[in-house]
């Protein structure tokens, strides 16, 4: 029954597809996201670059989390409009449009991904974890099928990355997601603390843990506690606690002491002067903003079975690594870090490129891909940009 549904959706959307390439196609990149329903800020950060840029591209953003089927089906048909009518698509994460009209689309697909750096199997090297998709459903909704290019912040994990994408490596080039230019720009990070401390001034004063953990399909039995745990164990006359919860996470931690800054207008990082994870790619960008690390491995004995990693994080990444919230709050008092190897760990998983910014590099390989209009990269690739050799 679902492969007779999937194939009459199929059929639908490539006979919109095929009116709509009846249409003047304009110079326009689309992005496509299904993390949001506001427009994720590397989107905004390339639209921004492609408008200013001489000559200027056009880009539109189109993002919408799946929540009834009946409404993204609405959502569909305009994603369909605008990849027909536009000269390139970008994607940071699985468009069912772009899986099930894969062998159709006529215009290059760059998929750059909604995470930096690699730790966890997703996609095709997720199958059979308890964190993962169905494989029977993922093939038949043609997950990750289609790409011309993907982006990813270091080549050092090319071949996981190729795996989970089920993808060639040559359709890899190593560029961080533009969202990287904004934590290494000093003056945007001072900016954005005063905004968040304008926006809280209960921050005023004390220093700040921002507790971010990674998005669990299944939450554990102990989560509730071991968050509460973690609290209990915080000085509040010397530290203030944020939660910062993963855009899908549906976790809520109810206690007066804490302030919960979810994403979306503000993130709770700039504002951080010690950062709580567990398994969360965000401890990237902590490095990249110089914070103290910390991971909360509560549920490890667990987790590390229903959710393949590709990391050894006991032992790779150079962070104390523990389940016990009582010795991660003494480090964070004692100032117990080493920022020198978290510096080298960092630079391993996420590449800087050497004359560019991040955004310009992503945007100016995606303009280059849709202008040339050509399904690998050549021999003579564009400035700037590392192919997979």
């Amino acid at each position: 029954m679902r492969k007779i549904a999937i194939g009459i959706a199929t059929f639908f959307l490539a006979a919109l597809y095929a009116l709509c390439r009846l249409l003047p196609q304009r110079q326009r990149i689309v992005c496509i996201s299904r993390q949001s329903d506001s427009a994720p800020v590397d989107f905004q950060l390339i639209k921004d670059y492609c408008e200013q840029r001489d000559p200027p591209w056009d880009a539109v953003i189109l993002a919408k989390q799946l929540r009834s089927p009946a409404i993204y089906l609405v959502e569909m048909i305009r994603q369909v409009y605008y990849i027909a009518t536009s000269r390139a698509v970008v994607l940071d994460s699985y468009c069912i449009v772009v899986g099930l009209l894969h062998d159709r689309i006529r215009v290059p697909v760059v998929q750059i991904w909604h995470s930096l750096g690699n730790m966890k199997r997703f996609g095709y090297t997720a199958f059979g974890t308890d964190e993962g998709h169905s494989e029977a459903t993922a093939r038949l909704m043609h997950m990750h099928e289609g790409y011309d290019a993907i982006a990813t912040s270091s080549l050092s994990f090319a071949d996981e990355f190729a795996a989970a994408f089920n993808a060639d490596k040559d359709t890899l080039f190593e560029a961080p997601l533009p969202r990287v230019d904004l934590l290494l720009d000093e003056q945007h990070r001072a900016r954005q603390r005063e905004v968040i401390l304008t926006a809280y001034p209960q921050l005023r004063g004390r220093k700040t843990i921002v507790y971010c953990p990674t998005f669990r399909k299944q939450p554990p039995a102990n989560e509730a506690e071991a968050a509460a745990a973690l609290i209990d164990a915080v000085d509040f006359d010397r530290f203030n606690f944020v939660y910062k919860p993963h855009p899908v996470s549906k976790q809520v931690i109810d206690d007066p002491r804490v302030i919960t800054i979810p994403g979306g207008q503000f993130d709770a990082l700039f504002a951080a002067d010690a950062i709580i994870s567990d398994y969360s790619t965000v401890i990237y960008e902590a490095g990249l903003l110089n914070i103290p690390v910390y991971l909360y491995a509560y549920d490890w004995d667990t987790y590390r079975e229903k959710r393949g990693l590709t990391i050894d994080f006991e032992n790779d990444v150079p962070a104390l690594f523990t389940g016990d919230p009582n010795a991660i709050v003494k480090a964070i008092e004692n100032k117990e870090f080493d920022a020198a190897a978290y510096r080298t760990f960092e630079n391993a998983n996420v590449a800087l490129p050497e004359d560019a910014s991040c955004t310009e590099t992503i945007c100016e390989t995606i303009i280059d891909y849709a202008t040339v209009r050509r399904k690998r990269f050549s021999a003579h690739p564009v400035k700037n940009v590392r192919i997979y050799p």
